[in-house]
């Protein structure tokens, strides 16, 4: 089973620019997570935070519910240069283990990676360079090297960007696998449609936390209004119709 998450006045700073500020919380263990908010608004300097990939203050505890489980993280996006020799397979098995790239395993290890591939519909394009796929098919493979380890809790910075609808509904079906698992997915989002199809708790985050429940709690016409246009940070005045438009663009 995943880990639950207890966040206790956790804050986050450069300089002057207060990026999170006073947020405590619990994240209860074996259900999908979902962050959202403005652009500007913490979300990613959240997850860093918990992954302690971030300094902060505060403090932030993952509560295993036995011995310490594994974590997978599939950051927002990664770029690979077209000329670069290594494959799809070559980069999944590079991260299995410390072994030089072009070492090729065992083929029980091969093996395993194309299970992992498969789930996210890649294991076609295992040959492939990783300079040849497109963004989305890219963080489709990120997220298949995120499975090798059976991880208990999953962490995804904005997971479908860049995806067609195939990659989406591979992996929010890959999603709801996990969670019947009981396994930990702590998410960021923009995307309210898709995060209603998840159906997890959500977390709205502006520097503050400003919301929290289920998606039927927080989902609704007039909270969505209030939570994305109200709490959006603007960095400069602007005339009303461009507000409205610019807060429109950010809940889309």
């Amino acid at each position: 089973m995943g880990p639950s998450i207890r966040l206790n006045n956790v804050g986050l700073k450069y300089g002057d620019n207060v990026i999170l500020q006073g947020i405590t919380h619990q994240l209860q263990a074996g259900q999908c997570h979902v962050v959202m908010g403005p652009n500007g608004g913490g979300k990613t300097s959240l997850l860093r935070s918990i992954l302690g990939l971030t300094p902060f203050s505060g403090d932030i505890q993952i509560e295993w519910p036995k011995q310490k489980g594994t974590i997978g993280y599939v950051p927002q996006k990664a770029t690979f240069e077209s000329s670069l020799p290594f494959t799809v397979m070559d980069f999944i098995l590079l991260n299995q283990s410390r072994n030089p790239l072009f070492w090729r395993k065992r083929k029980k290890e091969q093996d395993y990676a194309l299970v992992q591939l498969d789930r996210v519909g890649m294991a076609s394009r295992a040959e492939r360079r990783m300079g040849q796929l497109s963004g989305g098919e890219q963080q489709r493979v990120l997220f298949a090297q995120a499975l090798l380890d059976n991880p208990d809790l999953l962490v995804l910075d904005e997971p479908t960007t860049g995806m067609d609808e195939q990659g989406v509904r591979y992996l929010e079906g890959l999603i709801h696998e996990l969670v019947k698992e009981n396994k930990t997915i702590l998410a960021v989002h923009h995307d309210v449609s898709a995060v209603r199809r998840l159906d997890g708790h959500v977390h709205v985050v502006n520097r503050h936390l400003v919301d929290s429940g289920s998606v039927a709690e927080v989902l609704v016409p007039e909270k969505i209004e209030r939570l994305f246009n109200h709490y959006s940070i603007q960095p400069a005045p602007m005339a009303e119709s461009e507000s409205v438009k610019e807060n429109q663009k950010e809940v889309a």
